[in-house]
Parts: structure tokens; sequence; C-alpha cells
């Protein structure tokens, strides 16, 4: 029987296995054990049998996303994979029967100690609507879906809920909404921070799918995301409000960097 222990890895790391996952049920060791090289790979997980479309039963709906009964429902927190679907307007996770993605994340993701831990579920669980094939993450459903999709479960047709998950690319958050993260992430902080812990801090506060976060410019190689950061940090830079004079690759306030040489 395998066995398994936590290792620590960087950004560049955890991006590269990303990129190599071929799909959500592609775990990241599976994904590493490919780039390693590496035979005798684990098989992948059973895959859940796509649900076919059913008129009966309540739809789910909050902040102006409607799940239609039937929906599947798959999260991936510490290296397990908790499955579920949406059973007459609620989120009926392995026995459990929730409210909302939150409260269905929290009730049966556990940390490496066991403990209960409070999770936002709309970052962690994908989707999958009746008889489709493809999963996706529910926030980006947000974008996807117009608001007002019917409610009732008698409105409900298969043909009200064809949309393509090959629609396009979500936009980047604007410039404007990630100056005003940067720097209450970088307040938050006990002294100066590495960008590409903040790349990847503000990504997960956003939300960004894979694809948002490795996405590149159109003029040149250099990842957007990236780009949209840096500028919100010279903005505030300009601003008065983070310090320019630390060492090359670090980013924190100036009460931050003074409160250290002061130290």
């Amino acid at each position: 029987m395998a066995t398994f222990r936590a290792i620590e890895i960087d950004f560049d790391v955890h991006k590269r296995i990303e990129l190599e996952r071929q799909d959500f049920a592609d775990t990241p060791n599976a994904a590493l054990r490919r780039l390693l090289k590496i035979d005798g790979s684990p098989p992948a997980p059973t895959p859940i049998p796509i649900n076919k479309p059913s008129g009966g039963g309540r739809p789910w709906a909050g902040k102006g996303v409607t799940l239609p009964h039937g929906t599947d429902l798959r999260m991936e927190y510490n290296g397990r994979v908790y499955v579920g679907r949406i059973i007459n307007g609620t989120w009926a996770i392995e026995g459990g029967i929730y409210k909302s993605p939150s409260a269905a994340a929290g009730g049966v993701a556990r940390t490496k100690r066991g403990n209960r831990t409070s999770l936002d579920g709309w970052i962690y669980w994908q989707v999958r609507l009746p008889g489709e094939t493809d999963w996706i993450r529910i926030s980006e459903l947000r974008q996807k879906y117009p608001p007002t999709l019917p409610v009732r479960a008698t409105e409900f047709k298969n043909e009200e809920f064809d949309v393509k998950f090959e629609a396009a690319r979500a936009e980047l958050p604007t410039e404007s909404k990630v100056m005003a993260e940067l720097e209450n992430y970088l307040a938050k902080q006990k002294g100066p921070v590495e960008p590409t812990d903040a790349y990847r801090t503000l990504a997960d506060k956003f939300a960004l799918t894979i694809e948002q976060r490795n996405r590149k410019m159109s003029n040149n190689d250099e990842v957007h995301w990236e780009n949209r950061v840096r500028q919100a940090r010279r903005k505030l830079v300009n601003a008065g409000k983070i310090d320019p004079n630390l060492s090359r690759g670090l980013w924190a306030l100036h009460t931050q960097s003074e409160g250290k040489a002061h130290s």
C-alpha cells in the first residue's frame, strides 16, 4: 500500500505540475510521476458516471448561479477527492446534506490532523451539469451563466443549460481591484514578501483558474497575471504606499520596512 508524506514546493513547481494535469480527475501525484518518468503510476481515480438529465427535483441557486437537480459535485482537498450531487436543492455530499458550497466544503474537508476546517467552497468545488462531460469550477459559473435562469424545477429544460464550457476566457481582475487586494495582503504581513508569494496568494483570493494564472500576454511571453500584479505594485509605489528601496525581489509597505529597520 502506498504511503504519502507532505512536502513543500515553490510556486514554479506547483505551476508546472498543474500544467501537466490532464483533467480535474488527474491528481497532482500522478502528474508529478509522469514528469519524473516514474513507472507504475497509480491508477487514475474511478470517474464519476455521467448523470443523465432529469426533469424532477428542485435546483439549487445562490449568488447568481443555479444548479439543476442531479448536478455532480467534486472537490479535491488535502490529497482527497470528495464527491456528491445536487439533490432537491441541497448539496448531498458523502452522506451529509448542506445548503451552500462553503457549508459543504467545511462539512466534509479535514486537515492533515483530521480536524474540521473552514473553506470557501466557491474556490474548491467543481460541478458537472446533467448530461455534460466536462467539469468546471463553480466560481466560474458566475460569469458563464446569466443571473436570470429559472429557479422552479418545472421550468428547467436541458436546452436552457446548453452552456459550452469552451466559452470565452474569463477576464482578469481589474488593476484597481488588484491594487486594493495587494495593499491589503501586504498590510497583513509581518515583513517583506517575495513577488511569487503575492502572485499566488492574490490568484487564490480572486479564485483564478489555471488558464488565467498562466495566460501569456499577446505581445510577449510574460505571464499576464504576474504583469498585472507588478503594475499594481508600481502604482502603489508611486502612491507612496510601498517602499521602493527594499532589496530587489522583496515587497513591503513603508511602515513594515521602517519597523524592520528600527528593530
